[in-house]
């Protein structure tokens, strides 16, 4: 067999737009289609600047534009000709007696010719140079090759002459050429392009992890940017699952290296989908066994001879459909995240409690910077090396006590919302933050002052206008003792004669559904009181509960929607409640 590779200098811009108004009328385009393109085509200009000024404007006779949507299609148009042609020669390779004969393989400009000896390659490539040439496109010599196998080994091949006398390099023994980006000879060289698919892959990974991205978009830059490196591979090189499940461990070490995964967090949660608690990383292992899988799967359902037998070779051993697979396996990875000892834990709890499906929103934005996002992960899988763990798991001894109040097992619930010591202190810090937030977005719908950033936004005592009254940790005067009359908040409609009382709560993900009756029912004596004393026709108490980690009870939305405020979102809740944990946990556990 001999084979010969050719390439186009400046392909897309130096066809002619005669030539493919040519080609959409024999392809029987429709006629206002043409007309259209042909009217655009005459308008094709661009201008020409020299340090920012522009010095003419230049009509574009030839060629189609890099990135637009159109330009395939029309240059696939323009090379629909010379496919037809090579076919008519009835010259190329046969697998065998009788079999299909294969001409040439064609992927927009990169063209592979097939012949069964060298006077073949030769016609067939000069057949291919005299058809370039009359529609005003030229080889660019230095990108073509030839290359020739006798016996089924590869050969030194002689130089390829063409017509106008210009010569096309002969692929030696130890050359290979690289064709839609894979290095090829007599097989693909698997080994080589292996290790420059890895290198590559693991260059875009660092690259993106060193960058100031949030947690969200460098989960996506590395599967939409490094993966796909990756993932060009599918079918085409030999990858052993072994091979895949080391790659996707050092991946896992260069999140850890740059804080963005914590080295004892679960690894099936890694590769969940973010909506479902985890971080929505893809696994290099399932994306080319899914790719696979879809490849095995178009071979099968299709009717073209050669790809028949392929299938029927099964030179892609995969059974079964790419969906069925990826459901499979986000079935499996979910089943391990929950099975285990420490890391189900989370997973656990909150399907105890009833939870809103908002309960990973803040995952699913991914708005957090990557190391704080790993951090949370790493205390919701129990990760991080408290005194409870480190006695009990690693048996490393020591006391299990809380280093802050020495009262109870060190724990990270106990930890983020149950310790005695740092109840007024840190967990106050947090509470106030959260409450900031809605008495900021209060302000904006009543019409009050507030500053232009909730986080530096400072709460006043009361603020009132001739309609509404906020009012912020104020003590409320009654008649009778009751011991809660220090909401939060407490909003008065004066207009409706309503009023709103608002507490806010942020204790461990478990409690939160109790916590949020707890409120209801601590602050009803009140809620009666005022509503005699204030002369009001209706008075509620909204109780806003947001778990330590994140959990949502699913009775939030309606009290959010009680407050009428459109700026609110659970997805901010829940972020500054887990940047006060995240605080915490690195103020005491030194993380």
């Amino acid at each position: 067999m001999y084979v010969s590779w050719v390439d186009y200098k400046k392909a897309y811009d130096s066809v002619p737009h005669s030539w493919l108004l040519k080609c959409l009328q024999m392809l029987k385009v429709n006629d206002k289609t043409t007309k259209f393109l042909e009217s655009a085509m005459k308008n094709w200009k661009t201008q020409l600047t020299i340090n920012n000024q522009i010095v003419g404007q230049c009509n574009i006779r030839r060629g189609i534009f890099q990135g637009d949507s159109l330009s395939p299609l029309l240059f696939i148009a323009a090379m629909i000709p010379l496919s037809t042609i090579l076919n008519n020669t009835k010259k190329g390779y046969q697998l065998e007696k009788d079999g299909q004969r294969i001409s040439h393989l064609l992927y927009m400009d990169d063209l592979k010719l097939y012949g069964k000896n060298k006077e073949e390659i030769d016609s067939l490539t000069a057949t291919v140079f005299d058809f370039s040439k009359d529609i005003g496109m030229e080889f660019g010599i230095s990108k073509c090759a030839t290359m020739a196998i006798k016996a089924g080994k590869m050969e030194d091949a002689p130089d390829l002459i063409l017509p106008d006398g210009q010569e096309v390099h002969g692929l030696r023994t130890d050359e290979s050429y690289k064709y839609l980006g894979m290095l090829e000879s007599d097989t693909i060289k698997q080994t080589e392009m292996k290790r420059k698919i890895v290198q590559e892959y693991r260059k875009r990974v660092r690259k993106i992890l060193k960058s100031y991205l949030d947690a969200g978009n460098t989960i996506r830059a590395i599967n939409v940017w490094a993966v796909s490196a990756f993932r060009y591979s599918s079918g085409i090189l030999d990858w052993t699952k072994t091979e895949l499940r080391e790659i996707d461990a050092k991946t896992r070490k260069l999140l850890t290296l740059y804080k963005a995964h914590h080295p004892r967090a679960s690894t099936a949660r890694l590769y969940l989908p973010r909506e479902e608690g985890g971080r929505g990383l893809k696994s290099l292992e399932q994306c080319i066994e899914e790719d696979n899988t879809a490849i095995a799967e178009y071979l099968r359902n299709s009717h073209e001879q050669m790809l028949k037998r392929v299938s029927e070779e099964r030179i892609i051993k995969a059974e079964g459909s790419a969906e069925e697979l990826k459901v499979q396996m986000k079935l499996d990875r979910l089943a391990e995240w929950k099975e285990k000892a420490l890391h189900g834990q989370y997973p656990r709890q909150i399907e105890a409690v009833t939870l809103s499906k908002d309960t990973f929103q803040w995952l699913s934005r991914g708005k957090l910077k990557k190391e704080t996002e790993g951090l949370i992960i790493a205390a919701q899988d129990q990760a991080l090396r408290t005194n409870a763990i480190k006695c009990h798991i690693d048996g490393l001894g020591g006391s299990p006590l809380c280093r802050l109040c020495g009262e109870k097992e060190e724990t990270v619930d106990h930890l983020v919302s149950s310790c005695s010591k740092i109840a007024q202190t840190d967990y106050k810090g947090r509470h106030d933050k959260v409450a900031a937030n809605l008495h900021w977005s209060l302000c904006k719908q009543f019409g009050f002052e507030r500053s232009q950033k909730w986080y530096e936004h400072r709460a006043e005592k009361v603020l009132e206008n001739d309609n509404h009254k906020l009012l912020w940790d104020f003590e409320i005067k009654t008649d009778k003792v009751i011991e809660a009359r220090r909401p939060d908040l407490v909003i008065v409609d004066k207009r409706a004669r309503e009023a709103l009382i608002i507490d806010v709560a942020v204790p461990g993900d478990a409690r939160v559904a109790a916590k949020e009756l707890e409120k209801q029912i601590k602050y009803q004596d009140l809620a009666i009181e005022m509503q005699r004393l204030w002369e009001l026709r209706k008075i509620k108490v909204v109780p806003i509960v947001i778990g330590a980690l994140g959990a949502v009870p699913t009775a939030l939305h309606t009290h959010l929607k009680a407050l009428k405020v459109e700026d609110v979102s659970v997805e901010q809740l829940q972020r500054t409640a887990v940047l006060g944990t995240a605080y915490i946990l690195r103020r005491y556990l030194k993380v």
